[in-house]
């Protein structure tokens, strides 16, 4: 039988029994009513409730607003990732000199280096950002920094060298070059990192637990939390599943249509 076949079958298999099912449990028991999912199990509902579960979800669990703050937070510090990302990147590909070389490790060491939260949140009380989005947003595009560049620095080294020479003799300056030629050649990178940093920021519970105080600020995993914690719905599962659902969906809409070009970055990247 062909090796090829049988890889792709155990891949196949493994696809299902690790995902498939885990997803598939979350699908039917958002769809039950409260006394069919007292019992977790992979039978379908016998009668459907999704809407009615989504609905509790969007009035009780404050799912919109939770939505909002996740973008308030996720879509600015992503902006900043990867704009200033880019541009770290462009001086690290680009500077050969040692003294550059030891400053490139210094500054990807965070990815292995978890951020001090406790002197952070400190430093945002002294300012007057604590427990602000705007603190949060800023702190999201500290400490995943070191990633935006990692990510971005090969692909750099990939582009000529003579695109910027011959937009320089034509007059542009250093941020003209940046942003006609660099930026626009980065495109493929920029979109795979920004779903990678998106998934991220989207996700995260534990800063944000810290950092956004208050019901009113609470993201989608915090209002997850907040749903699930509390006694009038703890033993609710169909509700809590429904809410999985709201939090999970936006990024698997976005990497579902975008999953070629995530690909295509991934591919090329590697090339360069």
């Amino acid at each position: 039988m062909n090796t090829g076949f049988l890889r792709q079958a155990a891949l196949w298999a493994f696809a299902a029994v690790f995902v498939g099912v885990p997803l598939w449990l979350v699908l039917v028991t958002a769809a039950k009513p409260y006394a069919e999912a007292q019992h977790l199990s992979l039978a379908l509902p016998q009668t459907w409730h999704l809407t009615e579960n989504l609905g509790t979800i969007f009035s009780d669990g404050a799912a919109v607003r939770g939505f909002v703050n996740s973008c308030l937070v996720t879509v600015p510090a992503l902006l900043l990732l990867l704009f200033f990302g880019a541009m770290a990147a462009w001086v690290f590909g680009r500077d050969r000199r040692r003294s550059l070389r030891a400053l490139y490790y210094l500054a990807i060491s965070g990815i292995l280096l978890p951020p001090a939260i406790i002197t952070t949140l400190q430093v945002l009380k002294t300012v007057g950002l604590d427990g602000t989005r705007l603190g949060g947003v800023l702190f999201y595009a500290g400490a995943y920094m070191s990633l935006s560049i990692f990510l971005m620095t090969g692909f750099v080294k990939g582009i000529p060298y003579e695109m910027e020479e011959a937009a320089r003799l034509d007059g542009c300056s250093t941020l003209g070059v940046f942003l006609r030629i660099i930026l626009p050649s980065l495109r493929p990178v920029l979109l795979t990192a920004g779903i990678f940093l998106a998934l991220q920021l989207w996700n995260d519970f534990f800063y944000a637990f810290f950092l956004l105080r208050g019901t009113e600020r609470q993201t989608l995993p915090l209002g997850l939390f907040s749903f699930v914690s509390g006694n009038q719905y703890r033993t609710n599962w169909q509700l809590i599943f429904a809410d999985v659902i709201v939090v999970s969906l936006p990024l698997v809409v976005t990497y579902l249509v975008a999953q070629k070009r995530i690909v295509s970055g991934l591919m090329s990247g590697a090339v360069k």
